[in-house]
């Protein structure tokens, strides 16, 4: 078994709190293949999960969800640092965090049920809904929910945010830190931030606030 592979609902939560785009993996005449879609979602008391996404009711997606049984799913992030081992030239490894699954797909019908759901999709980007979102209002608006029957997520190369958050004791990787613009972050064998890391951490800091 992978070590670096999550199991635990609260740590796979924080991951998708800070993912954007779920990709889902549909079929049609043509064979596989993935739409990038938002999405919301909502832990139940029992630590399953439910996905809920919105589109087109007559498009090639919406015909998917409504037929197939079984559908997959998978988000990621933070492929912003990247850290490289000397003296090995291979020794590159891209921090990400990601989360895949399989689930049941349903379209919600009832009002009340379809504009919680759509609450959820808009507070998965944004603190605080910039409209009120009323039942008898979004009856045009067709939306799924994803009944998640299997959920697992990864961490790789995880940084020391990530480590602290999810409690994780896989060791760092030590090396020069990269962010994705190729400037270097961080020396491990200096021990010391350089300046743009420093910058890194104070918009880090700035934004924790703000962090959905």
């Amino acid at each position: 078994m992978r070590h670096n592979i999550i199991h635990d609902p609260a740590k796979i939560s924080w991951i998708l709190n800070h993912c954007d785009i779920l990709h889902l993996g549909l079929s049609n005449q043509h064979g596989s293949y993935i739409v990038p879609v938002h999405y919301g979602f909502a832990q139940q008391d029992d630590g399953s999960f439910v996905i809920y996404i919105h589109g087109t009711g007559d498009g090639e997606k919406a015909a998917a969800l409504d037929k197939e049984k079984s559908i997959g799913f998978e988000t990621d992030h933070g492929h912003e640092n990247l850290v490289y081992t000397p003296p090995s030239p291979t020794e590159f490894n891209p921090s990400f965090m990601s989360v895949i699954g399989n689930g049941v797909s349903e379209r919600i019908k009832d009002p009340q049920a379809k504009a919680n759901a759509l609450k959820m999709i808009i507070h998965h980007y944004v603190a605080k809904s910039p409209v009120a979102i009323i039942p008898e209002e979004v009856k045009g608006i067709n939306v799924w929910q994803i009944k998640v029957t299997n959920i697992t997520g990864r961490v790789s190369s995880p940084t020391k945010s990530w480590q602290q958050a999810l409690h994780i004791s896989q060791s760092l990787n030590r090396g020069k830190h990269y962010n994705e613009d190729g400037a270097l972050i961080y020396d491990d064998f200096a021990d010391q931030p350089t300046d743009a890391a420093s910058d890194n951490d104070s918009d880090a800091s700035t934004g924790a606030s703000e962090n959905k």
